[in-house]
């Protein structure tokens, strides 16, 4: 019988994806059990290392560096989500994750607002699954309710519920920060 072996290049391919699904899975579970953050990160390098032009390992591993919580490696993470949005412009999650990283460990507020911006346009334009969308709301308003900008974030609240009517939108809405929000009528955004 004559067996067929697939390319190198598709087991590459697959043993990369192997490696992102643990890191994933490592990354998720770190957030329980922090000493499986390191584990996340060397299976997270491995699939780059197999597949440097893969989106989603750069974001994972931007994610995973900040999540160590220190100026070197927030300056890595910072690395890896502009490799990721270089590499696919049109893609959301790299600007809402760079958005996040820029507004509370960066202290940039205007920068992160836009990329927040660009993140919920991307991901309206190109027909997000609804969960996703709504994280993309939830990173632009809790930027713009951290600068401030009540009103503008009453109106985003609006929209996210219109565009996600979820129990999840819902229940955000109910949060304090965002019941300061809904309540500072009389007050002027900045």
């Amino acid at each position: 019988m004559n067996q067929r072996r697939s390319h190198p290049r598709v087991r590459l391919k697959a043993r990369a994806e192997s490696y992102l699904d643990r890191a994933r899975e490592l990354f998720g579970f770190g957030n329980l059990k922090p000493g499986l953050l390191r584990p996340a990160l060397i299976a997270a390098r491995k699939s780059l290392m197999m597949d440097p032009q893969s989106y989603d390992t750069l974001v994972l591993l931007g994610s995973i560096y900040l999540d160590f919580d220190d100026r070197k490696s927030t300056a890595q993470a910072l690395r890896y989500y502009n490799r990721a949005i270089a590499l696919r412009p049109q893609s959301p999650d790299g600007y809402d994750a760079k958005a996040g990283l820029l507004m509370y460990w960066l202290h940039r507020s205007e920068e992160a607002e836009r990329l927040a911006r660009k993140a919920v346009a991307l991901s309206v334009r190109t027909g997000e699954a609804t969960e996703f969308l709504e994280l993309r709301y939830t990173t632009l308003i809790d930027i713009l309710i951290g600068q401030r900008k009540y009103a503008q974030a009453r109106w985003l609240i609006r929209r996210a519920l219109r565009d996600c009517p979820t129990e999840f939108m819902r229940d955000m809405v109910e949060q304090p920060l965002v019941e300061i929000a809904l309540s500072a009528k009389g007050r002027r955004s900045s």
